[in-house]
């Protein structure tokens, strides 16, 4: 897994979570600078092993999602939509076991 950070079209920057496949995992709210979103690497790196919450719910159309937020309920990054509970929740645990360990990438230029 690796973190790539883009620059927006509308501005401010925004980090992506995609997995050796490179599709997309995760993303964050966007993030006025890229000091910002890289600091929101580093919070969501040091936090997701046991200092963030997992809400996953079903949407509408049937598909799964997650959002990570800290202990005080600001939110870190939304989940890809999954075809099943079970894809879900593995991908929890991947995001759990990868993610302080995971590369980045800088596409912001």
């Amino acid at each position: 897994m690796k973190f790539v950070i883009n620059r927006k079209s509308e501005g401010g920057y925004q980090f992506f979570l995609k997995d050796s496949a490179d599709r997309p995992v995760l993303w964050s709210p966007r993030f006025e600078t890229k000091t910002e979103c890289k600091d929101g690497i580093a919070v969501l790196k040091r936090q997701v092993t046991g200092h963030v919450e997992f809400d996953k719910w079903q949407t509408d159309s049937g598909r799964y999602v997650f959002h990570l937020r800290n202990k005080e309920g600001h939110l870190l990054a939304m989940s890809s939509p999954f075809g099943s509970k079970g894809e879900c929740v593995r991908h929890i645990y991947e995001v759990q076991q990868k993610v302080p360990v995971a590369g980045e990438e800088d596409l912001s230029f």
